[in-house]
C-alpha cells in the first residue's frame, strides 16, 4: 500500500532525475508545515475532496499565500454527468482495462466524494480569501481564490 511518505520519495527522486531543485516536504493539508506569506501561488490538484478538514485546508491556504497571492483548487464536480465522464476518458484516449478501471472510479469513489459548486461556495464564504472564481469544465473545477 502507497502512502503520502512514498508519493514525495517517487517525486524527490523524479525531479532530481531531471535535475530540477524542489523543496518536497510531507504535511497535512490542515496544518502545512510552512510560515505564514510563504508563496505567491497555491495549487491543490485532485486531492480537495479528500481532505478531512476542507474549511481549514483552505484557511491554510490563505495563510501561506503571501498578500496577493492566488490559491487554486483543481478537482472533481460531484455533479458532472455520465458523458461528462465519457468525454473525459474520450480526450484521454485511455483503452482496455484501465479506460474500464478509471471510468468505474470516476462514476463511483471519485465522484461521490467530491463537491458541487454549492459547496465550494459555502466552504470560501467562511474563509478570509478577498474573491474567488469557481470555472466548470468537463467533469471537474477550477476554483481560483485571492488574498487581499
Amino acid at each position: 500500500m502507497w502512502n503520502s511518505a512514498d508519493f514525495v520519495e517517487i517525486e524527490k527522486q523524479n525531479a532530481g532525475d531531471k535535475g530540477v531543485g524542489v523543496d518536497f516536504r510531507q504535511g497535512n493539508a490542515s496544518a502545512l508545515p510552512l510560515r505564514d506569506g510563504t508563496f505567491d501561488f497555491v495549487i491543490c490538484s485532485a486531492a480537495f475532496k479528500n481532505f478531512s478538514k476542507p474549511l481549514t485546508a483552505m484557511q491554510e491556504m490563505y495563510r501561506v499565500l503571501k498578500p496577493g497571492g492566488t490559491a487554486l483548487i483543481i478537482d472533481m464536480n460531484r455533479n458532472c454527468t455520465k458523458e461528462d465522464i465519457e468525454q473525459e476518458i474520450e480526450r484521454t484516449g485511455i483503452k482496455g482495462f484501465d479506460r474500464w478501471f478509471v471510468k468505474l472510479s470516476f462514476q463511483t469513489v471519485l465522484r461521490s466524494g467530491a463537491y458541487t459548486g454549492e459547496e465550494l461556495e459555502a466552504l470560501i464564504a467562511d474563509t478570509d480569501f478577498a474573491g474567488h472564481e469557481i470555472k466548470k469544465g468537463g467533469i471537474g473545477f477550477q476554483v481560483w481564490m485571492y488574498k487581499k
